[in-house]
């Protein structure tokens, strides 16, 4: 099919061409020769300007992920969410940091002030070498928000899972009445997240956070008192 509307495109292009040539400009020949040339260039080099358009994309993503530096973790283009302690400033020291998560995504750091932040971008086995190094804790808790939003993937769960969930939410301090609140909250926006992205694996508090825009001080603080809760 590809072939076929490259040598189509081509075809149409050479009588619009012809037509400039032996009739004169003319609206149709102009038209069509900058409509079927345009469109045959476009077909043709469509692989190399889609896999530049990937690298591009790759680069941006790249330089504005979460670095390890000698102090502390760094956000080169800034913090994306600016409701709490990265509001100024791009560096999160590692004296501020209480534990490391490492079963989110992207991993987290909770700070002395009880905030989670997302350390994006960078590799688990990164992370446990600067753990290593600086002696940060380790931990691998329940995901609660990974756990209310498991509704609104792209994937079946049988009622059994979802009383399994419920109850480990229950013994983390969230009560099936707030869980019906909190999902209450988020699930038009969530469910019309999936309906672009077709997720079927994974939601968390990063992707929550995206969702809730415009996003205040009061609903980002919302967010990280669920994510905290240790029953």
């Amino acid at each position: 099919m590809h072939v076929f509307l490259i040598i189509s495109g081509l075809l149409l292009t050479s009588v619009c061409f012809y037509l400039l040539i032996t009739k004169g400009p003319s609206s149709t020949a102009v038209g069509g020769l900058a409509f079927f040339g345009g469109g045959s260039l476009v077909f043709i080099f469509q692989d190399q300007w889609m896999n530049w358009m990937d690298k591009q994309k790759e680069k941006r993503i790249e330089s504005s992920n979460c670095q390890i530096q000698s102090a502390g973790f760094y956000f080169p283009k800034g913090y994306p969410f600016k409701q709490g302690l990265l509001k100024k400033q791009r560096e999160l020291p590692f004296h501020k940091i209480k534990e490391i998560r490492i079963n989110t995504f992207p991993p987290t750091a909770v700070t002395d002030g009880n905030e989670v932040i997302f350390l994006i971008g960078l590799k688990r086995e990164a992370i446990e070498k600067i753990a290593f190094e600086q002696q940060l804790k380790l931990i691998e808790p329940l995901d609660i928000w990974s756990l209310i939003c498991d509704e609104f993937l792209d994937t079946e769960f049988s009622e059994e899972e979802k009383e399994k969930s419920m109850e480990l939410l229950e013994r983390h301090g969230i009560s099936r009445a707030e869980l019906s609140q909190i999902k209450k909250r988020i699930r038009t926006r969530m469910l019309l997240r999936t309906s672009v992205s077709w997720e079927w694996m994974y939601y968390g508090q990063y992707d929550v956070l995206h969702e809730l825009w415009p996003l205040t001080e009061k609903k980002y603080w919302w967010t990280m008192d669920i994510a905290l809760r240790n029953g």
